[in-house]
């Protein structure tokens, strides 16, 4: 069986993103069989390993792991990876702690863990006005569906903005994919890229 490229991502307790990160090829069968899943899950599925499985896969790769306290995440790579600039997906509450992104969005199910955690790890700056939050809910027959709005000081015209650009029926545009871009807080060129790499919605991203 052929190798293939697999990441570890080094999860920082303090934002929930990735601080370290280590590519490695191996073979598919030898990772599926550490963490008892099937190979096609591995294409599909992200993996938090606990120390049993961190110790079988340094043993099957010969990693040099590091010493780490917070969590550790297995993944493939993704078509996202090939951008020449910091995509801000899975990195949006440092970049925007950072100043350097004025404006995110987070999406899911009320009450679901993975999403909650993750608006736990805004809510700190939320309470302390560091960050600008609009919550937007959608209740249907099921669980309740939210639309988290997070933006820095100075910059939560954007709530506004965004919702004018998406909201309503009518087709989706490149016009439409640079605006939303902008409002997102990536540059020109970094928008020109995108677009000419049909980087386009729909895209399967948790936050952005």
């Amino acid at each position: 069986m052929p190798l293939e490229i697999f990441t570890l991502k080094f999860l920082s307790p303090a934002t929930g993103c990735s601080s370290h990160e280590m590519r490695f090829e191996t073979e598919p069968a030898a990772i599926a069989a550490i963490l008892d899943t099937d190979i096609a899950d591995l294409t599909t599925h992200q993996f938090y390993l606990d120390e049993d499985e961190l110790a079988a896969l340094a043993s099957v790769t010969d990693l040099p792991l590091p010493g780490w306290d917070g969590e550790v995440m297995l993944t493939r790579p993704h078509r996202i990876d090939q951008a020449p600039y910091i995509v801000h997906t899975n990195f949006e509450l440092p970049l925007m702690l950072d100043g350097r992104k004025p404006f995110a969005i987070l999406d899911g199910e009320e009450g679901f863990d993975g999403f909650e955690a993750m608006r736990g790890l805004f809510r700190p700056h939320v309470e302390n006005g560091s960050i600008l939050e609009r919550v937007r809910r959608t209740r249907g027959e099921g669980p309740t569906f939210l639309i988290i709005y997070y933006a820095l000081p100075g910059e939560e015209w954007r709530f506004d903005a965004y919702d004018e650009l998406t909201n309503g029926p009518r087709p989706w545009t490149e016009e439409m994919e640079r605006q939303q871009g902008h409002l997102l807080g990536y540059t020109e060129e970094e928008c020109d890229w995108w677009i000419t790499n049909d980087f386009r919605r729909p895209f399967p991203v948790t936050a952005s």
